[in-house]
């Protein structure tokens, strides 16, 4: 997969992107979010998130989550029921932030690392 269809980024400064963060981590621990997500999912369908994301919250009509970047960068990213995905990243990790599925999800090679059969 890779990066999905329908990828929406949106840059935002630093502090934003923490205070997100803080608000999808508090939601999240709340009594009854599991069963929201998991009716958003059956509603909806899976988002595809790796392995690695955590901290699953339903706002609204939104499925939303925080995925690390390579680097351990935390970004916050909101699934639609349309099938879009938004990520919320800074300037910085703006070519980090794609979405990864499950089977594209290990961090790529280092460059001078060598590179199995079907790597490019």
């Amino acid at each position: 997969m890779g990066e999905p269809q329908h990828l929406q980024i949106e840059i935002l400064d630093r502090a934003a992107i923490e205070d997100l963060i803080g608000k999808v981590e508090n939601v999240a621990d709340q009594p009854g979010a599991a069963d929201r997500v998991s009716r958003w999912r059956a509603e909806h369908g899976t988002e595809h998130a790796t392995p690695m994301a955590r901290s699953f919250v339903v706002v609204g009509p939104t499925l939303m989550f925080l995925h690390p970047c390579p680097d351990g960068v935390v970004l916050p990213f909101a699934a639609y029921p349309d099938g879009t995905v938004k990520v919320y990243t800074d300037p910085e990790h703006a070519g980090l932030s794609f979405y990864r599925d499950a089977e594209t999800s290990q961090r790529p090679p280092a460059p001078d690392a060598p590179r199995s059969a079907g790597q490019s």
